[in-house]
């Protein structure tokens, strides 16, 4: 009898054992299942991102037309030499999408004598000295002032220009006239138009 009973105690263990094992695979391949769903969703999602960015990109296109320089207010600038404060900017939307400009960088180009590295967005701006360190002009505001139609909708010029006008900061120049800048303007996409100019007056 005893030994009956032994036997009948080592079958349980047996089928109990089984069972647990069972139920681990089972729990383990759902956390596994799951895990690589989670993962294929989010890579999903990134690839649509990237691939909605890559279009935006290929379809976004702009071209300066026409640049101004004037004092504030729009007064001939003035002093000796002359320089300006305020950059107005025309551009053309080419592309096949409206445009937004995101930044507006005005650098004083090779050999100017009178040093300018300005970055401008649309509420803010950062100057930096010849060394490349940030001036750290406080307050950093305004940025540049947007066309009255902003975006610029597609095949048009914008109505109004993108104007920035040069902040009152320790060690940061006015536009001088005559000489030569390098404008760099970057869409929201990611498209970087990069031109030089002749400051007038």
């Amino acid at each position: 009898m005893k030994r009956k009973l032994s036997r009948n105690r080592a079958a349980v263990s047996e089928l109990v054992g089984t069972l647990i094992m069972v139920g681990i695979t089972l729990v383990a391949g759902a956390a596994a299942f799951g895990w690589v769903n989670g993962q294929a969703a989010t890579s999903e999602g990134a690839y649509g991102q990237n691939a909605a960015a890559g279009v935006n990109y290929l379809q976004e296109h702009f071209a300066p037309i026409t640049s101004t320089f004037t004092g504030t207010g729009g007064v001939a600038c003035s002093g000796t030499p002359d320089v300006c404060t305020v950059a107005n900017f025309w551009i053309f939307n080419n592309g096949r999408l409206a445009f937004t400009l995101s930044t507006l960088q005005i650098q004083s180009a090779v050999g100017a004598s009178s040093f300018l590295n300005i970055i401008f967005t649309p509420t803010t701006f950062t100057a930096f000295n010849a060394a490349g360190a940030s001036l750290g002009c406080t307050p950093s505001t305004p940025g540049f002032t947007v066309p009255s139609t902003n975006p610029v909708s597609i095949g048009t010029l914008s109505q109004s220009p993108y104007s920035v006008t040069i902040p009152t900061c320790s060690g940061l120049n006015d536009i001088v006239v005559g000489q030569g800048y390098v404008i760099t303007m970057t869409g929201i996409y990611g498209n970087v138009v990069q031109f030089q100019v002749t400051a007038n007056g």
